[in-house]
């Protein structure tokens, strides 16, 4: 068995494959194609498709091939600013769970084009995200197939890189917590009540609406956000690997072979050292609103899900940076992502997550026609920070420029602060 190497994919690439099998050989016949599926990566390992089952995010580590399967990685041409490439993954996120519809599948094989559902198949899941970002890969994102996808001017044919799964691997995958598995069946429980309510939603965003609009549904889709066990999902993670949370643990594998996988983790969590876990920061502060809003037990429960995410995607930011900053320094400041304070892409983050700030910051940086201000009074110097404890003061500001006194009052507020890495 083979799988993709995780390190050469990046986010919003297009892996398209050619599974064998009737459906896959009936699909490239009838499009006169060479592939049958389409997927999206959305993070270092990340990706999410539509299949049979719905829209869901899998790991690509777990998605095993056969030696002869063929798998072809696609890449935008034109590169984008990485605000655009969060709104495509952004887009691809809020469609998970959303349902399969195989007779819109099969008319956009047939070349029939309506009706125009908001259920998905593999092909429209990736040209939707892709056209709400502002980027039409194809005429018609509704209604294509893998191969117009695949076939798409504005799309680059990247070299496939794989690596061989050992057996032992695949028995301990096969013997082990699977919390893809775990997520998509808590997902499924909670849809199938707020179904019961409004037989249109499709995906986990469409319940904040159905929430506002009918308190008296509250009751029930509390109930069934504890009992699917969907509130403790995250608690896989962390039993399985806690080291990657705590920095005692970590210091404690000196192994020479454990070292050097700590390594590939730790610089692949520090590459995405904000932006992996934006979305969880984004999530909350929407969520805070729609409870002082409307209030009710479902919007609590999230509220202190979300609260607990940002926190563990802190920590293992932290104790990844750490262990890098000690054993491998070149490394982290090779890796390290920096968002820079004042560029779109700070913007796009700090918009959702910290308004006020957005808004103080463009004031400074348009009265002195200069990025290089501080972010909270517009004054020169001002130099670039890491937030390092945002979970706690400010959920998903990765960054700021700050003066020096500016800087001093930050940290009596609690912030603690990094310069950026040279």
């Amino acid at each position: 068995m083979k799988r993709i190497d995780i390190n050469t994919v990046e986010p919003g690439d297009i892996l398209f494959t050619a599974r064998p099998g009737k459906v896959s050989k009936s699909i490239r016949f009838a499009t006169k194609g060479i592939v049958s599926h389409a997927m999206i990566c959305v993070q270092l390992g990340s990706f999410i498709d539509s299949t049979a089952e719905g829209v869901q995010a899998r790991n690509l580590q777990r998605e095993l091939f056969n030696e002869d399967e063929l798998i072809f990685q696609f890449r935008l041409k034109d590169p984008v600013g990485q605000e655009v490439l969060s709104k495509v993954i952004d887009y691809a996120r809020a469609e998970i769970g959303a349902r399969y519809s195989l007779p819109e599948a099969m008319r956009s094989v047939a070349g029939m084009r309506k009706p125009r559902s908001n259920r998905q198949f593999c092909s429209r899941l990736v040209a939707r995200v892709y056209k709400k970002a502002g980027l039409d890969l194809v005429p018609d994102a509704d209604y294509c197939s893998p191969e117009d996808l695949r076939l798409s001017p504005l799309l680059v044919e990247i070299p496939v890189q794989t690596e061989t799964v050992s057996e032992e691997e695949t028995r301990w995958r096969e013997t082990n917590a699977n919390p893809v598995r775990d997520t998509h069946q808590a997902h499924n429980a909670i849809l199938d009540v707020a179904r019961s309510f409004d037989p249109g939603i499709e995906s986990l965003n469409d319940l904040y609406p159905l929430l506002a609009n009918r308190p008296d549904v509250d009751p029930e889709i509390a109930a069934v956000l504890r009992e699917s066990g969907y509130l403790d999902l995250w608690r896989i993670e962390i039993e399985t690997f806690p080291w990657r949370y705590d920095q005692t643990l970590i210091a404690t594998m000196t192994d020479p072979g454990q070292m050097a996988q700590l390594r590939e983790y730790c610089i692949g969590t520090v590459i995405e050292a904000y932006s992996g876990g934006m979305r969880f920061a984004v999530n909350l502060v929407q969520l805070q609103a729609l409870q002082s809003q409307y209030g009710g037990e479902s919007f609590r429960l999230w509220v202190e899900l979300y609260e607990t995410l940002v926190l563990n995607d802190q920590a293992r930011r932290e104790v990844a940076f750490t262990w890098l900053s000690e054993h491998h320094p070149d490394d982290l400041k090779r890796h390290m992502e920096q968002i820079e304070p004042h560029s779109p892409y700070w913007y796009s983050i700090v918009d959702r997550v910290e308004p006020k700030l957005a808004a103080l910051s463009r004031l400074g940086v348009a009265a002195e026609e200069d990025l290089n201000v501080c972010s909270s009074c517009g004054d020169q110097p001002a130099a670039a920070y890491r937030v390092v404890n945002g979970a706690q003061t400010m959920p998903g500001v990765p960054s700021l420029r700050l003066c020096n006194d500016c800087i001093e009052i930050r940290r009596d507020m609690g912030n603690i602060l990094a310069p950026f890495l040279p």
